[in-house]
């Protein structure tokens, strides 16, 4: 008498196992089939010039300490295990907006998490970059605005020794572009993506390429000194900068960085 419960119950366990089991696989097959709709997607934009993608992963990297109470995105564990990744941002340029309107519903259903924002066309590069109004270069006189230098003035510039000399401005370079922000242990200065910064052993890099951890060159107290990068990030900025053509000497102070300035030969192309 007592067995026929049990069969009972362990044949309602086997139903009620393989209907939970048909559920959790039919789950699995959806979370999958999202992640490859998500990947196909993600495929296209990357490709595609009227967009910019931002994933997490870079935005933690560009911002380690935050940024305006603006945490990196996250997607669920599953998902993730099934190789989705987070997307922090979407951008769109604005001179193509009809046209890349078309996706943003598919793009903003496929992407909830993302944050989908107008950006400004691609703009003219800085070869090989610029700094903006404000910031101060060194001169024999003294610091001064960097917008307040003419042709013919002089800049302190540094050799690769370390050593100071003299340097004259051949000309300045004027043009408009965005701004990254620079922040290091010694503070934050803004130059463009584009701007060589000097490194230690006569090696420069484009600020827009620095990563948290490297070191670049501070003058302060009459010397060079190392500083260590906390982030290095595009801002929403965008403004007038200004670049100074030296002589053979390419290295000068702004913003208390050495940075290099933008070559004579490059100069006389872009005037060409």
């Amino acid at each position: 008498m007592s067995e026929v419960p049990q069969r009972r119950w362990f044949r309602f366990s086997l139903r009620t196992l393989f209907v939970l089991v048909t559920v959790l696989c039919c789950w699995l097959a959806w979370e999958s089939s999202v992640v490859r709709a998500r990947k196909n997607l993600l495929r296209e934009l990357k490709v595609n010039p009227t967009y910019t993608v931002t994933t997490a992963a870079e935005w933690a990297r560009r911002y380690p300490t935050g940024f305006l109470g603006q945490p990196p995105k996250a997607v669920p564990f599953v998902r993730r295990c099934l190789g989705d990744e987070a997307i922090q941002e979407i951008g769109y340029y604005t001179y193509r907006k009809e046209k890349s309107q078309l996706n943003l519903p598919r793009i903003a259903r496929t992407f909830p998490e993302a944050e989908l924002k107008e950006d400004h066309p691609p703009l003219e590069p800085c070869h090989p970059g610029c700094f903006p109004r404000g910031t101060f270069v060194e001169t024999p006189g003294g610091p001064r605005a960097i917008e307040t230098i003419r042709a013919g003035e002089e800049l302190i510039a540094i050799l690769p020794s370390g050593e100071m000399t003299i340097a004259t401005v051949q000309s300045v370079f004027v043009t408009t572009n965005r701004l990254w922000r620079i922040e290091t242990a010694a503070g934050v200065f803004f130059t463009t993506k584009q701007q060589p910064l000097c490194l230690a052993a006569d090696r420069t890099l484009p600020a827009g390429e620095l990563e948290p951890g490297q070191s670049i060159l501070r003058f302060e107290g009459g010397a060079t000194c190392e500083a260590n990068v906390v982030s290095a990030a595009p801002t929403d900025r965008i403004e007038t900068v200004f670049n100074l053509v030296l002589g053979d000497c390419e290295r000068f102070i702004a913003g208390g960085y050495l940075a290099r300035s933008k070559p004579p030969a490059l100069a006389a192309s872009a005037d060409d």
